[in-house]
């Protein structure tokens, strides 16, 4: 492929192929709780609720993959 201006472009490529980097706060001793819904900075921020049983819920129910679909197999 040619080059491109952005193919170093780490910080692009953290953007896309993540939703957010909130959970990374979790390795925080100094924000610790932040995982809780009711903490001041959770709600400051409009964070996800990163309580670990929230941890597989959808962030955004309605673009979640339909569980019922099934696998494709190739």
């Amino acid at each position: 492929m040619p080059e491109h201006s952005r193919d170093f472009d780490w910080q692009a490529c953290s953007d896309l192929l993540f939703q957010d980097h909130d959970v990374l706060m979790l390795f925080d001793d100094s924000l610790d709780g932040i995982e809780d819904s009711d903490s001041q900075v959770n709600q400051a921020l409009g964070m996800v609720n990163l309580a670990a049983q929230d941890w597989f819920d959808p962030f955004d129910p309605e673009q979640a993959r339909d569980p019922n679909r099934g696998f494709r197999h190739q």
